[in-house]
């Protein structure tokens, strides 16, 4: 008996302990436990038009949560995609209307947008909603790419969902990129229902395309090709940046439960939709369908409207200052008057500042817009409750950055993940997680590891300056005075790895972590001694040097790189600069011209890029020039033993057009290039240098 009773006391302390565990809760980026679980176990979905006051009606999926706890309302979490809010492969033919789930994890031929779809929110209790953008998808209307009419539809789509049967009238939005920008736009009309919004990886100005003032050419000009493609639901797996899949249709016009056939036949009675018919200005002329059965049309109406979409590359490789305009492009219509500053979503943030609305940022160290993440984090964190996580990734946070650094990419896309949840949790539900009361601050320390901080950049950061030297030295005070001299190499190149990327590029991530040994020989190179101790740099570099050019203005490219002790040059930060742009601006010029203006943190150099600001003959005095500018954030530890070092380029082609002034047909290789001698001056007269926030040792 007496054993029998202390067995049961045991069993009964063990399962009171595992049910004392079982209520523990834990609210970090590393755990989530607790405080939301999951719940359901599958979803259901439905597809409707949504009229805009405009009558252009955008195309919106809605999945709802199903087999778990019985609710008729739930929070919503909406996606406004540019990319289709999914998918339909006529691969899939044997599958469509059959309800069955085919090999992306879809139903029947559609294949849902996996960047938008979280299955995670679904399982805890949230509505998803992804909707097509006007001029893009199975929605109606044309566009030009971050127009502010975007915003004016995000603002009304929002009004829609709160009204809905299945909402419960708190909304918040996510996303990465384009779907940044879009809940940027609709944010700052102050919608209502909007409570939260989780921005990833993200341009925050018209300035991103022209980065320093050199246009972006190698991104924009396959980016514009696949958005072209892609808006035009064409099929196409070969030749583009991705296979391009047609959007799935939002309406099954003839009844039958089917999709794939609401896709008009081409002429010549084929499956691959195009454009060819002449409806509606030739009714004789109507599209065709495989059932032969009558339909209004929508999808072909719908993507015809797209033809009408202004091509994103041709409008920003001819709109080169801030302040160009519609009207000076050419333009009389509904875009004559918009510039730079209407097209650039930091146009919008004193209106998102005035709404207090919470907002969380994710950057990438390696994305080509680290700069806008910590710039948005830092302007906004007094007037709306802010988190900012950074880690070591490219566009899309996918990066070869975890394996060098001995980490799991996976672990970090987990992270992503349950920080959406934690985040829509305490706004949207209002659950008390801690999430705001922990440090705002999250950063991917490389070389040692995750941080929280209490602001960017940190306070206790010391700028520590090293000095361009004679002979290329990099030194830890101003040398005596001298220059060194470089014979300009338009043909510099800064991609690498065998699928040549960078992180301009975006979407093409370089499988290895960027080694710029040999490209630094086609570059005037400064590298201090081997340093004597780990040292920790987190912040925003700002080079700052003297030049002078034979020619009469050119671009710059900066380059900070950690030299390991066997040669390799890993590549930290970068960032261009067009000597033209020189004379430096009031940063908070940024966000409005002569509007009500806001505090642009942190205090970085900034030079307008307005046509006014542009001097084409900065050089021609003979008088050297001073440059200073920013490269982009980062948090790095060199290890001792290792060497930092600054490269100097005059050009990054194909990534980067080249100078017009040095190669009007944009070729390293043209006859009529002008190849200019470039002298950079040292000492104390002009200190030309790098400035590193150096982290001290004693305060990590």
């Amino acid at each position: 008996m007496r054993k029998t009773a202390l067995l049961m006391t045991a069993a009964l302390a063990l399962a009171l302990c595992a049910g004392a565990h079982a209520q523990q809760k834990t609210s970090s980026p590393w755990e989530y436990s607790g405080y939301s679980q999951k719940e359901y176990s599958s979803y259901k979905s439905f597809s409707a038009f949504v009229e805009m006051s405009d009558g252009v009606k955008l195309a919106v999926d809605v999945y709802l949560p199903r087999k778990g706890p019985k609710r008729d309302k739930f929070p919503a979490v909406v996606e406004y995609t540019p990319y289709s809010r999914a998918y339909i492969n006529p691969a899939f033919a044997l599958l469509d209307g059959t309800g069955r789930t085919n090999l992306m994890g879809g139903e029947g031929a559609v294949i849902p947008n996996p960047f938008c779809l979280s299955k995670t929110l679904l399982e805890n209790g949230y509505a998803v909603v992804i909707a097509d953008i006007r001029g893009s998808g199975a929605s109606f209307g044309s566009r030009l790419d971050l127009m502010p009419r975007i915003g004016d539809d995000g603002d009304e789509l929002l009004a829609w969902i709160a009204q809905q049967p299945w909402s419960d009238g708190a909304v918040g939005m996510k996303g990465a990129s384009y779907m940044a920008m879009s809940q940027i736009l609709t944010a700052a009309r102050k919608p209502s229902a909007l409570k939260a919004i989780f921005l990833m990886v993200y341009p925050f100005g018209y300035q991103d395309l022209y980065p320093g003032g050199v246009y972006s050419q190698g991104f924009m000009n396959e980016y514009s090709k696949l958005l072209k493609q892609m808006n035009s639901n064409l099929l196409k797996t070969d030749g583009a940046m991705f296979p391009i899949m047609p959007t799935a249709p939002a309406a099954d016009e003839d009844g039958d439960g089917k999709l794939l056939d609401e896709i008009p036949l081409d002429k010549n009675g084929n499956g691959s939709f195009t454009d060819d018919y002449a409806y509606p200005e030739d009714p004789n002329d109507p599209p065709q369908y495989e059932d032969g059965q009558p339909r209004q049309h929508l999808y072909f109406l719908a993507t015809k409207q797209h033809a009408g979409n202004q091509d994103l590359n041709a409008w920003m490789s001819a709109a080169q200052f801030m302040d160009t305009t519609g009207a000076d492009l050419g333009f009389d219509d509904q875009w004559s008057g918009i510039d730079g500053y209407a097209l650039s979503p930091i146009a919008n943030v004193p209106a998102i500042m005035e709404s207090g609305i919470p907002i969380y940022h994710l950057g990438g160290w390696f994305d080509a817009q680290p700069r806008s993440t910590t710039l948005f984090f830092a302007t906004a964190k007094n007037t709306n409750p802010s988190k900012l996580l950074m880690l070591p990734g490219y566009h899309i946070i996918m990066s070869p950055f975890y394996e060098y650094f001995g980490d799991s990419q996976q672990k970090y896309m987990d992270m992503i993940g349950r920080e959406q949840l934690r985040f829509f949790d305490r706004y949207l539900k209002g659950i008390p997680n801690g999430l705001d009361t922990e440090p705002p601050v999250t950063l991917y320390v490389m070389n040692s590891g995750l941080r929280q901080e209490q602001e960017w950049p940190p306070s206790r950061q010391v700028s520590t300056d090293y000095y361009f030297a004679d002979g290329g030295a990099l030194a830890a005070s101003a040398p005596a005075p001298g220059s060194m001299q470089y014979k300009a190499d338009l043909s510099h190149d800064s991609r690498f790895g065998p699928n040549k990327g960078n992180r301009w590029l975006m979407f093409i991530i370089p499988p290895e972590a960027p080694d710029r040994a040999e490209l630094d020989k086609k570059c005037l190179t400064y590298t201090t001694a081997p340093l004597e101790r780990d040292t920790e740099v987190t912040g925003h570099p700002i080079v700052e040097f003297w030049a002078q050019s034979t020619a009469p203005d050119g671009d710059f490219f900066a380059y900070l790189e950690d030299v390991a002790p066997d040669g390799r040059a890993i590549l930290i930060s970068e960032m261009p600069q067009r000597a033209g742009f020189a004379a430096l601006h009031d940063n908070d010029t940024m966000i409005l011209r002569g509007a009500a203006r806001v505090n642009v943190k942190p205090e970085l150099p900034w030079h307008g890029y307005e046509k006014a600001h542009y001097d084409p003959q900065i050089f021609a005095s003979g008088a050297p020039v001073k440059l200073a500018f920013d490269l982009h954030p980062t948090s790095w530890v060199f290890k001792k033993g290792h060497r930092i070092r600054v490269s100097l380029a005059a050009a990054d082609w194909p990534t980067f057009n080249l100078h017009p002034a040095l190669s009007p047909a944009n070729d390293p290789a043209s006859p009529g290039n002008t190849v200019p001698t470039i002298t950079i001056l040292h000492g104390a007269d002009h200190p030309s240098r790098i400035t590193l926030p150096v982290i001290p040792a004693d305060s990590q």
